[in-house]
């Protein structure tokens, strides 16, 4: 078997990576899938987010949260377009306190039509803003996939 010169296969490996981050770069061929079904989203019910103690008011605030920026909260999931569920964790330090939450919203039948993870942030972007980070959480939520719905259309 013929040994190929390490610049032949340095080059190969180049190629090989750029084809893969061109790909995640676009977002691949799902991503575009995805935006096609979130553009048909108007109507929206807000499923169950966890089982911490702050989840049942989580809902209810994302539900306000969606509103203000024009989706329309339904109160079953018949009703909907997609359902947004999730799960929220809240964790209690000494200094701060700091809300967690994944999100996903998906098609009546399941089909994930936008997901997004929402951290701890390490910037802070306005450190006048005391809004608890429950809200805060809801508030970005509902942010983000308005940005989405957005560019979907």
């Amino acid at each position: 078997m013929k040994r190929l010169p390490a610049r032949t296969l340095l080059l190969a490996s180049l190629v090989c990576l750029s084809a893969v981050a061109s790909r995640a770069s676009d977002g691949g061929e799902r991503p575009r899938r995805q935006s096609s079904q979130l553009r048909d989203v108007h109507k929206i019910y807000v499923g169950d987010m966890g089982r911490a103690d702050e989840a049942g008011r989580f809902r209810f605030l994302v539900g306000e949260e969606l509103e203000k920026r024009g989706f329309t909260v339904v109160e079953s999931a018949d009703e909907a377009d997609a359902i947004l569920s999730g799960a929220l964790s809240v964790r209690v330090g000494d200094d701060e306190t700091e809300a967690r939450a994944f999100v996903k919203l998906e098609s009546k039948t399941g089909q994930r039509i936008w997901a997004r993870d929402f951290g701890h942030r390490r910037v802070i972007l306005n450190p006048f803003d005391r809004k608890e980070p429950t809200k805060r959480r809801a508030a970005e939520i509902a942010e983000e996939l308005r940005k989405a719905w957005d560019k979907s259309q």
